[in-house]
């Protein structure tokens, strides 16, 4: 796991230091070393956390001749097989790495290498003889990258701070890119907030070459559905291959962990390393000790890490610290997420940090697996595809008030060509026009376009496998995914997801939808999976996802900080009308309306406009 970057500048224009700012920014991603090479138009940098061949695995990594060198971030989990077939082939190692992998694999079979990594990972390769730069993104997008390009030169990192160090795009705000993250919670990938800087999607890579550049993808389809087992012969054999994914990615060299919660999926990769023999491995977990049992999983957490053997750390964090860690998290984080998770995680990568480099995590299990009220709504729109208008008109109209009952009234009423897209949207047109003063058309396409290119994969699927393949390969990298990276990167380490597997997710996307999951059970198959490798309570208790109180913090402190934030007229304010927000906290305060989600990504974006484009601090949350 590591930093990477890459200059090509062909007329020389670059600045002399660009390449050691790129190093200087991403430093936190690799703190064990540094390197850079310049070969004619091109600069390669990196910086490394040493996990595998700690020794011998520095970078940049070259081929046999030297044509080939490549900076990479991430891990090759089937690093081992490739380098067999590799050698039989007549190449040779330099190191034990696995990221020496990619460089032999593209020797021997150029841009098709990109199809036979199991991994996540993101890199840099130049070939000399071509005079061709490549770079490329895991395909779920667990590893980010950007890019930026003036149409002569071309600059990619692992992070958008690493661009901006070397002096090249200018930090200011993508109004389409604000209007996905106001629909959606995050930006969707190639766009990001910042203007000019794009981002390449997962499974695509990138390629610079005779003055052109283009991005293509090399995502698979899904094999063909599995209609020939029965759900008990499907959940067995899930289980025992999350179990061999587990085991796959504790390929290291240093000490590794897990995160664990007091829900199923951690627990589901700890019960995986016990029975792969794994002897009392380490657990972290955090908890907020101000709102007792309901929104405190230390309790829970441990409980489950006393049943399975764990030496089990823990580390707690109140509603002032919550807020620190925002402001922290906005400048590593680079790209708002409407998650609240994000400053916790921050919190508890850094106590993982001080005992292991590596950590292995649930994320990841509820996209694909159906374990999100999404994938509820996602059931009942394709069933009430079926219905006659004036049922699903009263069926509408009798839902009760409430955040998730609005986001199902709104799919329902959507015309159904727009019922896929709405299940994943948290505030509708309206409220955006109002926050913005712009329709949003321009971003509305672009966002159907992107599901349409998804979708393509597996045009005869239904509803509900389309939906859950949307959410597995559009929503998920650009939004849990990114924040679990750079969080965990933040604090030096790892942050590994066994449930994206590349091999556990072509299994799992051949499992019709309708047997992953069922009206009224979230992960029906998953669950049925689960018993026999978690333990039962476990299995029990209501997922509450990562617990945070941050909606009675919006009530109090971090919606005083909201006003604060959006009361003068520039600021975010320029960007968004401070009087609607102003409304909305008030709404969300008296219990009028619940807006916990929207009123989140406000305050995200409050924080990211203050820390890359006006470089200062919010205004202090009162009473927090």
């Amino acid at each position: 796991m590591c930093g990477i970057g890459a200059l090509l500048d062909p007329e020389g224009r670059f600045s002399q230091g660009a390449g050691q700012a790129m190093v200087a920014a991403l430093r936190h991603r690799g703190p064990d070393g540094e390197g850079t090479r310049r070969i004619g138009p091109v600069e390669l940098v990196h910086t490394r956390l040493a996990i595998v061949d700690v020794e011998g695995g520095r970078q940049p990594l070259s081929s046999e001749d030297g044509a080939i060198t490549a900076v990479v971030n991430g891990e090759i989990y089937n690093h081992a097989d490739l380098r067999a077939e590799l050698e039989r082939r007549g190449h040779t190692w330099a190191t034990r790495s696995d990221s020496e992998a990619i460089v032999h694999a593209y020797e021997e079979f150029g841009l098709d290498c990109l199809r036979r990594f199991n991994g996540i990972f993101a890199f840099a390769l130049w070939d000399d003889r071509r005079g061709r730069l490549l770079v490329a993104r895991d395909p779920f997008g667990v590893k980010p990258l950007y890019w930026w390009s003036d149409g002569t030169r071309l600059a990619a990192a692992s992070e958008v701070g690493a661009l901006l160090a070397a002096g090249l795009p200018v930090a200011d705000l993508d109004e389409v890119a604000l209007d996905h993250y106001l629909t959606w919670r995050f930006v969707p990938a190639p766009r990001t907030l910042f203007r000019g800087v794009s981002k390449l999607p997962p499974a695509s890579y990138l390629v610079a070459e005779d003055g052109a550049v283009r991005v293509e993808s090399y995502r698979q389809p899904p094999g063909p559905p599995i209609e020939d087992a029965t759900p008990a012969e499907l959940a067995d054999e899930l289980r025992d291959r999350i179990v061999a994914a587990v085991k796959r990615q504790t390929m290291a060299d240093v000490p590794y962990g897990t995160f664990l919660s007091g829900g199923v999926d951690s627990a589901a990769v700890v019960s995986s390393l016990v029975r792969s023999g794994e002897k009392a491995p380490l657990t972290f977990t955090i908890g907020f000790p101000d709102f007792g049992g309901a929104l405190d999983e230390r309790a829970a957490a441990a409980q489950t890490a006393a049943r399975l053997g764990t030496r089990h750390r823990s580390t707690a964090m109140g509603s002032a610290d919550y807020s620190a860690a925002m402001a922290e998290a906005a400048l590593r984080l680079e790209e708002p997420c409407g998650s609240h998770a994000v400053p916790a995680l921050l919190e508890l990568s850094r106590l993982a940090a001080r005992h292991v480099k590596v950590v292995l995590a649930g994320q990841g299990a509820d996209e694909p697996l159906g374990g999100y009220y999404r994938a509820q709504a996602a059931f009942a729109a394709g069933a009430a595809a079926r219905l006659p208008l004036p049922s699903l008109t009263r069926f509408v109209g009798a839902l009760p008030r409430g955040e998730r009952s609005w986001r199902a009234a709104h799919v329902f009423a959507s015309p159904p060509d727009e019922r896929m897209l709405s299940i994943f949207e948290i505030a509708p047109p309206e409220l955006r026009r109002r926050l913005t003063g712009r329709t949003g058309e321009e971003a509305a396409q672009e966002r159907r376009g992107l599901a349409d290119a998804v979708l393509a994969d597996m045009p005869e699927r239904d509803f509900v496998d389309r939906a859950l393949y949307l959410d597995a390969h559009l929503v998920l990298p650009d939004h849990l995914l990114i924040y679990g990276d750079k969080m965990s990167m933040a604090a030096g380490l790892e942050h590994r997801v066994p449930f994206l597997d590349l091999e556990l997710m072509r299994f799992i996307e051949r499992i019709p939808g309708r047997v992953r999951v069922r009206w009224g059970v979230r992960k029906w198959l998953y669950r049925r999976a689960a018993r026999g490798l978690v333990p039962p309570e476990v299995l029990d208790r209501e997922k509450r996802g990562f617990s945070i109180p941050y909606e009675r913090w919006l009530r109090s402190s971090l919606g005083d900080q909201l006003e604060s934030s959006y009361a003068a007229r520039n600021g975010p304010a320029a960007a968004m009308d401070g009087r609607v927000v102003a409304t909305l906290v008030d709404e969300h305060r008296r219990g009028a309306a619940d807006h916990k989600r929207i009123l989140f990504c406000l305050l995200e974006f409050a924080h990211w406009h203050r820390t890359f484009l006006e470089r200062g601090p919010l205004p202090a949350a009162v009473g927090a």
